[in-house]
């Protein structure tokens, strides 16, 4: 006969046992689930860490882009700059020579070819001619020979802004011939400025 004692003991155990097998189900449950937990997280530890790589790298790229594109139109300015330096430098030593061309006896050809190149459609012009001081002295009793068949009022003025050449100006058509050495070479800047580049690109201009 089972005494009560047995029978408490019994119980005991059972309860026991089915204790132990709750907590080792739960245990295992608990095991899965941080599994999948920690599977989640990793994945997304993953994939945060790729976004902050990927973010890090167009960063770094766009810096590299900026630098570069920085130093490419650093380079073409300081490009620009030495050739506006040897187009300054090169119109300097010109204008030098100019000055000296305008002391010889071609300018003088020159100069008269100016004369002709205007064009004289009637008579009874009323003129103001600048010319250079120098030039002023030397041509202008040249210059009205040159144009007393047209019937020509000429009045001669000193201009100190040109290197040479002359400027018309008919007072009665209120218009302006600018045929000055100065005006010809701003009309050609353009021309002479690729002129320059072209050569320097050959491989530099000569003294």
């Amino acid at each position: 006969m089972v005494t009560i004692e047995q029978k408490l003991l019994l119980f005991s155990k059972l309860i026991n046992h089915s204790m132990e097998k709750d907590f080792k189900d739960e245990l295992k449950e608990l095991e899965k689930q941080y599994s999948l937990r920690s599977d989640s997280s990793k994945d997304e530890i993953d994939a945060a860490a790729q976004s902050i790589e990927e973010r890090a790298r167009k960063k770094a790229e766009m810096r590299r882009t900026e630098s570069l594109s920085k130093q490419a139109v650093n380079i073409k300015r300081g490009i620009l700059l030495q050739k506006e330096k040897c187009y300054y430098i090169f119109m300097e030593k010109l204008k030098s020579r100019l000055t000296e061309f305008v002391n010889t006896e071609e300018y003088k050809t020159y100069l008269l070819n100016l004369i002709k190149k205007i064009n004289i459609t009637d008579e009874n012009y009323d003129w103001v001619i600048y010319l250079t001081e120098s030039d002023n002295k030397r041509y202008s009793e040249l210059i009205k020979e040159e144009l007393k068949k047209n019937n020509i009022n000429i009045e001669f003025k000193n201009s100190y802004n040109i290197i040479g050449g002359l400027i018309v100006i008919d007072k009665d058509k209120n218009t302006k011939i600018d045929f000055s050495i100065d005006s010809v070479l701003e009309d050609n800047k353009t021309y002479i400025m690729q002129t320059i580049f072209d050569a320097l690109e050959a491989g530099g201009i000569g003294e």
